[in-house]
């Protein structure tokens, strides 16, 4: 490929240390690894309004530095992975509002990797944002990363829960291979239908 796949890394936890955030961190390296470019958005330090909708369809119209940002770095992803604590049996209130910030245009004909932590490996958050993946016209791959706490070693000095686990390591392997097969088919997909940036091209 011409350009290196490019990956956008949403984690729904303002929570630190937080777990969601390591194991999105510990995908980041690995997809680095492969030649990838990504960026972690960091919710803390990077935080989004509440969505307005007035914005639901023009995002890039957004009075907000930081939405914007978010709106291009999604338009410009080949790859996109949300990442979630559980909530209530389901996804977080942030994530659903960082996604509410943004909109079909930048999650169709993608592949989009699924993220969660609690409970025992629940997939309760992972199994309703397929749903929302598909309402965004984006393909969530096949493969997921659940993990619970007993997963991970103690935090480090950089705020980081390393994952002790070899079974998660193993599958964020299979995650990130996964995600590095679908990503090239879908960015050409989307070239041949005009959907591809042109510096992307």
């Amino acid at each position: 490929m011409q350009n290196s796949l490019k990956v956008l890394i949403l984690s729904g936890s303002i929570r630190r240390p937080s777990y969601t955030f390591s194991v999105a961190d510990a995908i980041k390296y690995s997809l680095q690894e492969q030649g990838c470019s990504c960026l972690h958005w960091n919710l803390t330090k990077q935080p989004l309004p509440i969505a307005d909708p007035a914005y639901h369809s023009r995002p890039h119209d957004n009075p907000n530095d930081n939405a914007k940002k978010l709106a291009r770095e999604a338009d410009s992803s080949d790859i996109i992975i949300l990442a979630t604590p559980i909530y209530h049996n389901s996804y977080s209130g942030v994530l659903k509002n960082a996604l509410d910030l943004l909109t079909m245009s930048q999650f169709q004909y993608k592949a989009i990797g699924l993220v969660s932590h609690g409970g025992n490996r629940s997939t309760q958050g992972v199994d309703q944002l397929r749903i929302v993946v598909r309402g965004l016209l984006g393909y969530a791959i096949t493969t997921q990363v659940c993990t619970m706490k007993s997963d991970y070693g103690s935090v480090d000095n950089d705020g980081i829960y390393p994952i002790s686990d070899p079974t998660i390591h193993e599958r964020i392997n299979r995650f990130v291979r996964e995600l590095i097969l679908l990503a090239p088919v879908y960015r050409a997909l989307r070239q041949r239908i005009g959907l591809l940036p042109s510096e992307f091209k």
